[in-house]
């Protein structure tokens, strides 16, 4: 019995690639499943079980056998024809549905079976497993031991993982969602995090008329060695794509923005996240890899506004791959961006897809996206429903999304490189000097050297002449000899050179949180509120750990006459102030 419940829950997964993992539960409110994926990716060990593809497409290939007919349920000899035992096709069944991340499909499975059989070691595995998705992870590591099954797919080594890292975490609700988080300095994320994940429940719901019921949890990590830890990927495989977050097992798993030199976009990536569970419930969890990651990235801003959907660096990437032949295939992107060989080749596909999704709207209109995942979800194949939607063979559509991709024209800045994820514990992120580095001039370079070194004396005015002459070499285009430069403006009393360099920065560079910063600090100095609250949100959104921004935050809230708001901002900024300064 127990090596049929390990083939059961082995195959329970690999019959079903993340990719595909067609739903067995019979209508979408039975709880169509998250699909498990993860935006971004010294792995201690190769591990790769069967359930663990955090992101698939859907492979071209027939539907799988019914579970019965592949699972040998019975570990002794079978008469010719003999059918499985009920118990035990229920069990493949639930772990299937599992699988699927279909919860409320297995949970009407499972639970039944064990309170019939409260002994019997399948359903104490497939109640242990439902557990492990249900969050409730002592009762997992219970029953699955208690099933005596072993390793069945790494379900037990997770739940103990999730059990050790979430252990002593604090938890906040919403109405929607359980943020479980590290006591500290996370604790400044919880508000906006929870009003991005509902304002993105409600966009996704307007534009798609979908919205799972029930709450969703979210797990903030401290670092890359626990995301690897509660998710299916290698440490190696998330510091080579950068990948800070990952929705998989009923839930989303975040990294928290302290374990990245300058932060990241981590408001964005959890409405990404997001987007992953509502696309896969509504889907029934058809959609391919480049389906899924597309529409995320073309809806991950929606909770606020929505806005050009290619980073000007991704648009830069598209072209010259597209120039030299060099585009990541659909194929490569299966199982997972995550897995692709480098945080540029993730970069390149999630703009090629994104451009994809962004061809369809331009030829049908907004509603053609909910119509795709409507088609799916009834039983076509990805390229039928794409084809049936726009009205044009689906061929023809990848022609059209090609010249597209060359046609498009490029957002401002778009010959800037890529700006990597620098993680903390990353020994190869260069240093103190590596962002000073991107000065492409070495005269320049010169300059700013110099200007460091008057900088950290104190001698202010001399910085910001050799600043300047750096700047005069090189313009806006570098963030950090902008924002120094600026800074020793401000230092220095020369407030309009410093608003000028930052505005200037800032349209090469919106997303360097420090420009906003000190931005902000000069609009405070002019008592411009609601500029200078505006600003410093966007740095939040990027950096969300330094102090200034919460002091500046309760400042201007102050004034704009919320002082709910400010008292809470003003808390914030003493948890993140250093020991000994709060």
């Amino acid at each position: 019995m127990i090596a049929a419940l390990l083939m059961a829950a082995a195959l329970a997964a690999t019959l079903l690639p993340a990719s595909v993992r067609p739903s067995t539960a019979p209508a979408l409110s039975a709880g169509a499943a998250p699909r498990p994926r993860s935006r971004r990716a010294q792995g201690e060990r190769e591990r790769d079980p069967p359930f663990a593809l955090s992101v698939g497409a859907r492979s071209e290939r027939k539907r799988d056998p019914p579970f019965a007919l592949s699972v040998g349920a019975r570990s002794a000899p079978k008469s010719k024809g003999a059918e499985p035992v009920p118990e035990q096709v229920d069990v493949v069944h639930a772990l299937r549905l599992l699988a699927d991340e279909d919860v409320d499909g297995a949970r009407a499975v499972a639970e039944p079976l064990l309170a019939k059989h409260p002994g019997d070691p399948g359903a104490k595995l497939a109640v242990g497993v439902l557990r492990l998705f249900e969050q409730r992870y002592d009762e997992a590591v219970s029953l699955i031991e208690s099933a005596g099954a072993g390793e069945p797919a790494s379900y037990l080594a997770l739940a103990r993982a999730a059990r050790e890292v979430t252990k002593g975490h604090v938890r906040s609700e919403s109405e929607h969602f359980v943020v479980s988080h590290p006591p500290g300095k996370d604790e400044v994320l919880v508000p906006y995090l929870v009003d991005t994940l509902e304002r993105q429940r409600d966009a996704l719901e307007r534009a798609l008329g979908y919205a799972p019921p029930g709450k969703l949890t979210v797990e903030i990590v401290n670092d890359v060695k626990e995301l690897a830890r509660v998710t299916t990927l290698t440490e190696a495989e998330i510091r080579t794509s950068g990948t800070v977050a990952v929705c998989k097992f009923n839930k989303l798993m975040l990294l928290s923005p302290k374990a990245l030199l300058k932060g990241y976009d981590w408001q964005d990536t959890a409405a990404h996240e997001y987007t992953h569970l509502v696309l896969t419930r509504k889907s029934r969890n058809e959609a391919p890899i480049w389906l899924q990651e597309g529409l995320a990235k073309w809806f991950e801003d929606d909770w606020r506004g929505g806005g050009e959907p290619l980073s000007p660096v991704s648009a830069a990437l598209v072209k010259d791959a597209v120039q030299k032949g060099t585009l990541v295939t659909f194929d490569e992107m299966h199982p997972s961006l995550a897995k692709l060989p480098s945080q540029e080749r993730a970069a390149l596909a999630y703009a090629e897809v994104v451009l994809a999704v962004e061809k369809m709207v331009q030829l049908a209109g907004p509603a053609v996206l909910g119509k795709v995942l409507d088609l799916e979800a009834r039983g076509k194949d990805a390229k039928d429903a794409v084809a049936t939607a726009l009205g044009m063979p689906f061929d023809s559509f990848l022609e059209t999304w090609k010249r597209h991709m060359v046609a498009r024209p490029l957002p401002k800045g778009g010959d800037h490189e890529l700006r990597k994820l620098r993680f903390k514990d990353d020994p190869k992120q260069g240093g103190a000097w590596a962002e000073w580095a991107e000065i492409p001039d070495e005269k320049a370079r010169g300059f700013a050297r110099l200007g460091e070194v008057m900088r950290a004396r104190g001698r202010w005015s001399a910085a910001r002449v050799e600043y300047g002459k750096a700047f005069e070499r090189v313009g806006a285009r570098v963030p950090i000899l902008s924002d120094q430069y600026a800074l020793a403006a401000l230092q220095t009393g020369a407030d309009d050179v410093a608003a000028k360099v930052l505005a200037e920065a800032l349209s090469w560079n919106p997303d360097h949180p420090a420009l906003h910063v000190h931005l902000a600090r000069l609009l405070v100095k002019r008592q411009d509120w609601k500029a200078a609250r505006d600003h410093l949100l966007l740095a939040n959104r990027q950096d969300p750990f330094d102090p200034e921004i919460h002091a500046g935050l309760a400042k201007a809230l102050a004034a704009l006459g919320d002082p709910g708001g400010a008292s809470r901002e003003e808390r914030f900024g003493r948890i993140l102030l250093p020991e000994g300064h709060r």
